[in-house]
């Protein structure tokens, strides 16, 4: 799995190919949006989903989990998808069999509905580091396609870019990419600019969304990291 490096003041975010992201001076591993269970939800509700992504999505975990041994485990919001289910279970294994791990939840829009794990501690924000770890970024409104403002994150976090740096979930930042004619695939990316970076959905049925926002753009194609524009 490839990795590259931003840094946000003298702190280093290492971004992985999975779409995680690791900061080793504090041996904390950042994953947003996995939307375990949103598969269930969907067939339940009688539309099609394919099967056998919440395996892949558990087993993708499974590798993150232990590519970082003993790591704090900063889920970014949205780690399930409403209600719980079959799917959402085979999490709470999945924690037991690392106890040598901390898990943190931030909880996002689609965590509504939690189970009482004591693996799991749940809170409304977490900071490591110079770095607050929130889901939405201030200012986020999809009904307007805003994924964040600078006024609300400075009024939020009055030292913005000084001693405070954010990194967050819930936009599924993407980029679309042309090919030949009128070809266009879209893949996962990261965001940065210098005071917010945004992770990729990292479940495999989240979809993408441009941000449309100047910054840099980091794309992932099967596990490799390309820089793309600024």
């Amino acid at each position: 799995m490839q990795r590259t490096e931003v840094r946000f003041g003298d702190t280093l975010l290492r971004l992985n190919g999975d779409g995680s992201a690791y900061m080793p001076e504090y041996n904390s591993l950042l994953i947003a949006d996995v939307h375990l269970g949103k598969s269930g939800v969907f067939r339940k509700a009688g539309i099609p989903a394919p099967q056998g992504l919440h395996e892949k999505n558990i087993d993708q975990l499974a590798h993150a989990f232990a590519a970082h041994p003993a790591a704090t485990v900063i889920f970014l919001g949205d780690v399930f998808h409403g209600l719980q289910n079959k799917e959402t279970q085979s999490l709470q294994l999945l924690l037991n069999a690392h106890p040598e791990h901390t898990f943190i939840l931030v909880k996002g829009n689609h965590d509504f509905d939690l189970p009482e794990w004591k693996q799991l501690n749940v809170v409304d924000q977490w900071q490591v580091g110079p770095l607050v770890c929130l889901h939405e970024p201030p200012g986020a409104d999809f009904d307007t396609d805003t994924p964040f403002t600078v006024a609300a994150a400075q009024q939020r976090f009055p030292t913005l870019a000084k001693d405070v740096f954010l990194v967050c979930g819930h936009l599924h930042p993407g980029v679309a990419l042309r090919g030949k004619g009128r070809s266009r695939a879209r893949i996962k990316a990261f965001y940065s600019n210098p005071w917010l970076c945004v992770l990729p959905a990292f479940g495999t049925f989240t979809g993408q969304h441009p941000l449309k926002v100047p910054g840099t753009y980091y794309g992932i194609v099967d596990g490799t990291i390309t820089k793309l524009k600024e």
